[in-house]
This record gives structure tokens, C-alpha cells and sequence, in this order.
């Protein structure tokens, strides 16, 4: 018996690489918290959109920039276990899981992070050729200049792992980054 090829799925788990640069100070930062909505990627495709023109980003990383803050949102909204009911109202009280979003220009670069509350690490997936997801982290590293994750620990005698950063950064060209 033959097992086809979508049946399996090597995966890698990702290592943990540095952190991206600090903020250095610039006016360049802007983050928004999401709701695991079927909302939350058209709006965060526009958040994106709106800030990398006003800082006179869009036409050069704009899209490169979506594309992988799209993959790796929905990474984090699945890595959660949380996604929206479709039976939901404003009076549930039922807990919808959330993530962090900032963009931001450091050290001559764009980076994106999406935060989430899961404590799983990242893997690539070599999906089949008729699978629909497993690409995100993989158009990533396709399309930004670096990448990777860390862990967010709380200040405690364990540093117990609350969550985790995954981040793409994008190198400026001279004349970008002075907004």
C-alpha cells in the first residue's frame, strides 16, 4: 500500500533566532490588537496599508509587507486554538482569542510582529501540492529579508513561556526610513 504524497507532512521546527532590532526612538511604531474575527485580515491588510504610505513605504515593501503580516496572522490565530463562533453576538461571553500586530522602522528596517498566546513553537511545513495551507512561514522567508520568533516569558523563577513573537523585517533603501 502506497501512502500519498499529501498524507505526509514533514515538518521543521523552527529555531529560536535573535530578536529584530529595538525600537530605536523614531516615530515610525504603530500596533493594533485583533480579534480572531473573519475580519481581522482585511483590516489588518488596511492598517498596514494606511501606515506604511504614511511613512512613504508603501509603493516599495507594501505589498511583501501584507502578504507576510497576512501568513503570519493567521498563523497566530490558528496556533491559538480560538477561532470566532459563527454563532457569536455581542452578548457572548464566550473568550475570543487575540494578537498583537506592530510595525514598525528600526536600524534601517521595517519589521512587522505579530504576537500570539500560544506557546507552540513555529514549523515549515512542506504541505502536498493539493494541500491548502502549510506556505505561510515559508512565503516569509521567500519574501522578507529576515525572519524568525522568540518566546515571551513572564518575569517569574521559571520564565514560564506565555506566548511568542514572530517577525519578518525588510532592509530600507537609504531614502526610505526617513519619513
Amino acid at each position: 500500500m502506497s501512502v500519498p504524497t499529501t498524507a505526509v507532512r514533514p515538518c521543521q521546527t523552527v529555531p529560536t533566532r535573535r530578536r529584530p532590532p529595538r525600537h530605536d526612538g523614531g516615530d515610525c511604531r504603530d500596533s493594533v490588537g485583533l480579534a480572531a474575527l473573519p475580519v481581522a485580515i482585511p483590516l489588518l491588510r488596511s492598517f498596514a496599508r494606511a501606515k506604511l504610505s504614511a511613512w512613504g513605504l508603501e509603493s516599495a515593501l507594501g505589498w511583501q509587507c501584507r502578504q507576510v503580516l497576512s501568513e503570519l496572522a493567521t498563523n497566530a490565530f490558528d496556533a491559538t486554538g480560538h477561532p470566532a463562533p459563527s454563532d457569536l453576538d455581542v452578548s457572548d461571553d464566550r473568550t475570543l482569542a487575540m494578537i498583537l500586530v506592530q510595525l514598525r522602522v528600526s536600524a534601517g528596517q521595517l519589521i512587522a510582529e505579530v504576537r500570539d498566546p500560544s506557546n507552540d513553537r513555529p514549523e515549515l511545513a512542506t504541505p502536498g501540492t493539493d494541500e491548502e495551507g502549510g506556505r505561510g512561514l515559508r512565503l516569509a522567508h521567500s519574501l522578507a529579508n529576515e525572519w524568525g520568533w522568540y518566546p515571551i516569558t513572564r518575569n517569574d523563577s521559571k520564565n514560564t513561556m506565555t506566548g511568542k513573537v514572530v517577525w519578518a523585517s525588510w532592509l530600507l533603501a537609504r531614502e526610505e526610513g526617513n519619513p
